[in-house]
């Protein structure tokens, strides 16, 4: 059977990586799928970029007001008729031979649900990293039937993250799911101001499998104006455009039974208690207030965000009626930091290939996503990961 898939993408303002992004989905090799942009009231060159490419597949809608991000979402999602739906990033690219493989594997295992790992790309003009133009490709591969509720459990737990679930972004699933979920909430699918983790949270319990590619199928840019990226920056410089973030989505208050700190615990949390309230969250499974609090101050340290933060921990504390354990001695919040920061490297530098895309003539994610297959046998074991990685980085640091 061959599917009928939606590609959306939300954008504001990025004609400059949309242009490649659209450029990468035209060009999948698959019959049927269709693009619905939802521009939300860009005032740079994105109704050009968008226009130049004449092509019937790709539907431009322009929102009627400036909204946050959730808002817009919700916007694209009314413009989906049938099929199997996704979200895209506007600096993101799928894989020429993605949506095949995807609608061979929801027939095989038949399912309306998939999920995928990831690769990244960080775009020239990514300025949250110091090595730029960079292609992360995980080593990993095969296929999973998952239980949602089991992974469920461990997302709440925080032993996986919630891409392992079936969700929009990277992931696609049948508009008929959707739309039951929006006539038992109101008649809107999302409920947070963290669009992506709602949507696992909401999908994951309307239904009881999915499968699962631990083969990339998508390639996640980071540019300059990565919202995501730019959330667990802690530097002047990025202030700005975190303030914009939050003032965007004030349609989609953070739960009143937290606060918003942009570490996954807590926006885990949030996700899970907004679907609660709107009673669209499965009830066979649970979270742990101390122990998500817990974590949140580990992450707080590491991203260097416990200074700032420390009042907004302090108040989920006094709402959950938890305790709030901080290391007493600052020396020790330091050691703390730079041994989970250690840790945290170690384990992407040790399980993902890089690639510098320079020395490939890549210098957008399209042209990352038309070469990717044949890279992706750098990343097939671990010792060669290593030794790929250790050569790359002192090449650069030459």
């Amino acid at each position: 059977m061959k599917r009928k898939f939606t590609i959306i993408i939300p954008t504001k303002d990025r004609a400059e990586t949309l242009q490649w992004t659209l450029t990468s989905c035209l060009a999948i090799q698959y019959p049927d799928f269709e693009i619905v942009i939802s521009d939300n009231c860009s005032e740079d060159d994105t109704y050009e970029v968008v226009h130049s490419f004449k092509d019937e597949r790709i539907k431009y809608y322009r929102t009627p007001g400036k909204l946050g991000m959730t808002a817009n979402w919700e916007f694209a999602l009314s413009k989906v008729n049938s099929g199997m739906v996704t979200i895209l990033g506007d600096d993101d690219a799928f894989l020429p031979d993605s949506l095949l493989r995807i609608n061979d594997l929801l027939n095989q295992y038949q399912t309306d649900a998939i999920s995928w790992q990831q690769s990244f790309y960080r775009w020239p003009n990514n300025n949250f990293v110091k090595i730029k133009n960079l292609l992360s490709i995980p080593n990993a591969n095969g296929i999973e039937l998952r239980k949602t509720k089991d992974v469920l459990e461990e997302v709440l737990n925080l032993k996986k993250y919630p891409g392992d679930l079936p969700w929009l972004y990277a992931g696609f699933v049948n508009i008929d799911t959707i739309r039951n979920i929006q006539n038992k909430s109101g008649g809107v699918f999302f409920h947070s101001k963290i669009p992506d983790i709602y949507s696992a949270m909401v999908l994951s319990s309307a239904m009881e499998e999915y499968v699962y590619s631990h083969q990339p199928l998508s390639i996640a840019g980071h540019s300059a104006k990565s919202n995501g990226a730019a959330q667990i920056q802690n530097k002047e410089e990025f202030k700005e455009q975190n303030n914009a973030f939050i003032k965007e989505s004030e349609s989609h208050p953070f739960h009143s039974a937290l606060e918003f700190v942009h570490v996954y615990p807590v926006l885990v949390w949030e996700t899970y208690l907004q679907a609660k309230d709107q009673g669209v969250m499965r009830s066979d499974v649970h979270i742990h207030p101390q122990f998500l609090l817990d974590r949140a101050v580990k992450d707080c340290i590491r991203l260097d965000f416990l200074e700032r933060d420390i009042e907004k921990l302090k108040s989920i504390a006094l709402k959950q009626n938890v305790k709030l354990n901080i290391p007493v001695y600052s020396p020790f919040i330091k050691l703390q930091k730079k041994f989970l920061n250690g840790l945290n490297y170690l384990k992407i530098w040790t399980n993902n290939v890089f690639i510098p895309c320079g020395r490939y003539n890549i210098s957008n994610v399209h042209e990352a996503s038309l070469q990717y297959r044949n890279f992706e046998s750098k990343a097939s074991s671990r010792p060669g990961i290593l030794f790929h990685n250790i050569k790359l980085l002192l090449n650069l640091s030459k």
